[in-house]
């Protein structure tokens, strides 16, 4: 672990705004796509495919770049990636065919293990005392760029419904200027993965039953695609439950994830590092799991539409609380040489997640009751509490290249 790295602060900042980028640039996306996709084909199915692309993309990509980056160090893997992604954005803004749009998330896709590798940065120059409070810096940034995206998006787009997909290509472009210019490499030669890698490694398949199989990372590892199940799950299905109940508008509706946003700023911007000197992470991601999963159950009985308002930001807190200790427990326990491989895993883990998570939803919404996710999510997340509390966590963080598959 490169902890004698100069200038901490400047590198997080540096981060932090690589990130920001990152996630406004793909959140303004999402604010035109649907009305670019309108204009080569009107079906819902053809806007749904560039999700998917982009995430069976990434899904294959990201645990081989984050394995080549435990090879070859961070900053270059970086660089493609954001390389990848202006190169897609400028194809998709000059557009001219349905298929050169998918191809262009194709591009994004294969190169997408961009924020596994950020974290895996963070993990090489955090210990012990301040990781937790640096990946609480990563959910913030992660947040942050959720909130700007759409407004940025939304005004760029009364210009064109380009501008803001060129806009998107423009902050992958400075991202690749902070890489080369003011990030130096975190990962020494001393603490990389020297394995030839082979042929068989580029299966992203193997790559991830190599991580589930370890006992503690691969019981982290499942503990946080539930979370990102549930969370997706619960999110595609908030707007459809508060419209059903109780007529709520966009405007209101917007509020409500604007106070989120800064809930969870709050949270792991802040709030975080603080908590982490007090409590140890089992009780910090325990306290997690409850305050969600109560907040849950609570939804399902709200009677006026404030209370939505207050149970927003428990579950913002909940949330909060449980991603970066998440992150911060998963790096502790993986060797060094590894750390980019497991990150890619768990990005390819929580893509799968993401696209399972609303699935489900949308089904048990339709043939259950419409409360049937937020209860499911709460028994989940409850039974992830007792399997974390059973989980014997332990650090590991080595440069021994013996295996440990076992």
């Amino acid at each position: 672990m490169t902890k004698s790295i100069k200038n901490t602060r400047a590198i997080l900042a540096f981060l932090f705004s690589i990130v920001l980028f990152d996630m406004m640039g793909s959140t303004i996306l999402l604010t035109v796509q649907a009305f670019i996709v309108k204009e080569y084909n009107t079906t819902a199915l053809a806007v749904s495919l560039l999700v998917v692309i982009y995430a069976a993309c990434m899904f294959f990509a990201a645990p081989i770049l984050g394995r080549i980056s435990d090879r070859y160090g961070r900053r270059p893997i970086l660089v493609i990636s954001f390389i990848g992604s202006a190169i897609g954005y400028f194809i998709f803004g000059i557009g001219g065919a349905l298929w050169i749009l998918y191809i262009s998330r194709a591009i994004d896709g294969f190169t997408g293990g961009n924020m596994a590798i950020v974290q895996s940065y963070l993990s090489d120059i955090s210990n012990e005392d301040n990781k937790t409070r640096n990946f609480g810096l990563f959910g913030a940034a992660t947040a942050l760029g959720l909130i700007m995206g759409p407004v940025f998006g939304g005004l760029l787009s009364q210009i064109s419904l380009n501008t803001p997909v060129f806009v998107a290509g423009t902050f992958a472009l400075i991202e690749i200027v902070l890489c080369l210019i003011l990030l130096p490499e975190s990962l020494p030669l001393n603490n990389r993965n020297h394995k030839t890698i082979k042929l068989g490694d580029i299966n992203p398949f193997r790559a991830i039953g190599k991580m589930l199989r370890r006992p503690i990372i691969g019981g982290l590892l499942i503990i946080s695609g539930i979370t990102e199940f549930i969370f997706d799950g619960v999110n595609i299905n908030i707007p459809v439950y508060l419209i059903h109940k109780f007529n709520i508008s966009p405007l209101e509706l917007g509020f409500l994830m604007i106070i989120s946003g800064i809930t969870l700023i709050i949270i792991q911007g802040g709030l975080i590092g603080i908590l982490s000197k007090k409590f140890k992470e089992k009780t910090l991601i325990s306290m997690g799991f409850i305050i969600m999963a109560a907040s849950l159950v609570l939804f399902t009985y709200v009677t006026s539409l404030w209370m939505i308002y207050v149970i927003a930001v428990t579950i913002s807190i909940g949330l909060g609380l449980i991603l970066p200790v998440l992150s911060a427990l998963l790096s502790n326990n993986t060797r060094s040489d590894e750390q980019g491989e497991m990150f890619g895993v768990n990005s390819s883990l929580l893509g799968l997640m993401a696209a399972l998570g609303p699935l489900f939803a949308g089904l048990a919404y339709d043939l259950i009751v419409p409360n049937a996710t937020f209860w499911i999510g709460a028994i989940l997340l409850l039974l992830s509490l007792v399997f974390i509390s059973r989980l014997k966590i332990i650090k590991t963080q080595s440069t021994d290249n013996e295996s440990n598959d076992g």
